[in-house]
């Protein structure tokens, strides 16, 4: 049942000065502005009573003149309490499909919420218009978790890649153990550290993939890790992906050199790391990428729902900063002492970490259907989800001088 069937609504603009037009003929809302970029307005429905544990939020809509669809046109489910005092305030993300652009959500309703306000509106465009329709809310009778058992491990360097890959599958034995479904390992963990990358560059596929994919099949794991990849006359530090099938499933070549790798003969990559696994999509950093922001923006933006970090780099701060400002799992391997192994949650908090050499790893299981949130970010006295805040508030139109070849002040 569409509860937005018998809904009546209203319309709002903070200021009279900053009201666009705004239109209802029963089927559609339309709202367009002037060539003023300040306007805002919004349709705001009445009260809808929620009386189900999950609510689904769907509406098509049309647009023109809007550079920033994400930020400019927006749906918001206002959930309240029963003394009317403001619960969770919550962005319905844009689809774009071969049928068109919506606006879509599906929420798990926080507790005690007795009803929710839908807010649908256009702001800060000039010369803009959107036009919705077929909106509608129903009700959903089951929340359905998304697990994924995910460990980190660690690891001390050897004298030989023979030795250190024996103790990878020490390693990946133990957590494969635990029934995992992705097991991290550090940077170039396979080669003993400045040592030449030319020697002990192998290609991928090749015999070192082929035997970790053995320990990938035998547990039924996901198993990254970093290694020295050569191409040709070229060599990369890459992030491997095996399989739970015990084969190569994807790849991610480091974009971000320090000077001593870079001079050693190592080559950067030009692609960003994003993988659909089969539990959900994950991202790729290594090492130095973590430095530079834009990259696991960028991952998070491409719908990375987990950030693997293989690392011989220990800053916790960066790594938990990561995770808080994209609102994302970050999982971190490190070589600097066992705590640097470690898993942070989307508000950016350690709920993991390898305790001491001996334990080899740690393991994790996480919800990726569970939603984290923070009092009062952006919305006002209620609870926000930090991914959904992000994403729908950045203002992209700002950001050109980040991308310039060359940058004068």
């Amino acid at each position: 049942m569409n509860l937005l069937e018998n809904v009546k609504w209203s319309e709002w603009s903070p200021r009279k000065e900053l009201t666009p037009e705004l239109f209802n003929d029963g089927n559609k809302l339309s709202i367009k502005t002037s060539d003023n970029i300040a306007l805002y307005g919004k349709f705001l429905s009445n009260e809808i009573c929620v009386n189900s544990p999950v609510l689904v939020f769907d509406a098509e809509f049309s647009c023109e003149n809007v550079e920033n669809e994400e930020k400019c046109v927006f749906a918001m489910l206002n959930f309240y309490n029963s003394e009317k005092s403001l619960l969770e305030r919550d962005y319905a993300d844009i689809i774009n499909n071969a049928d068109g652009k919506k606006l879509y959500r599906k929420l798990d309703a926080p507790e005690n919420a007795a009803y929710v306000i839908l807010e649908i509106g256009l702001r800060w465009c000039a010369n803009a218009s959107v036009e919705f329709e077929n909106l509608s809310i129903k009700a959903v009778d089951k929340y359905e978790p998304r697990i994924v058992k995910i460990a980190t491990t660690y690891q001390e360097q050897n004298d030989t890649p023979e030795e250190n890959l024996q103790d990878m599958i020490k390693v990946i034995s133990k957590a494969g153990e635990a029934g995992t479904d992705v097991i991290l390992l550090s940077e170039l963990v396979y080669e003993s550290y400045y040592k030449d990358p030319v020697k002990s560059g192998q290609p991928i596929p090749g015999s070192l993939t082929d035997k970790i994919g053995e320990y990938a099949k035998k547990y039924n794991t996901y198993i990254i890790f970093s290694m020295n990849e050569s191409a040709g006359d070229l060599i990369y530090n890459t992030a491997v992906i095996i399989g739970r099938d015990g084969k190569v499933c994807g790849k991610y070549r480091k974009m971000h050199l320090p000077l001593s790798e870079a001079e050693s003969g190592t080559t950067p990559g030009d692609k960003h790391g994003i993988f659909d696994l089969d539990f959900g999509r994950i991202g790729v950093i290594i090492c130095y990428d973590q430095y530079f922001l834009e990259t696991s923006r960028t991952l998070a933006l491409m719908g990375a729902e987990i950030i693997f970090n293989p690392t011989m780099g220990e800053d916790p701060i960066i790594q938990q900063a990561i995770a808080r400002a994209n609102g994302v799992y970050k999982v971190v391997s490190g070589y600097r002492d066992p705590k640097a192994s470690r898993i942070i949650n989307p508000l950016g908090e350690i709920v993991n970490c390898v305790q001491s050499k001996e334990d080899l790893c740690c393991v994790e299981q996480v919800d990726l259907n569970k939603r984290h949130f923070v009092y009062w970010m952006s919305i006002g006295p209620g609870h926000g989800e930090l991914n959904s805040l992000f994403r729908k508030e950045r203002a992209i139109n700002t950001y050109d001088y980040i991308n310039k070849e060359v940058h004068k002040i």
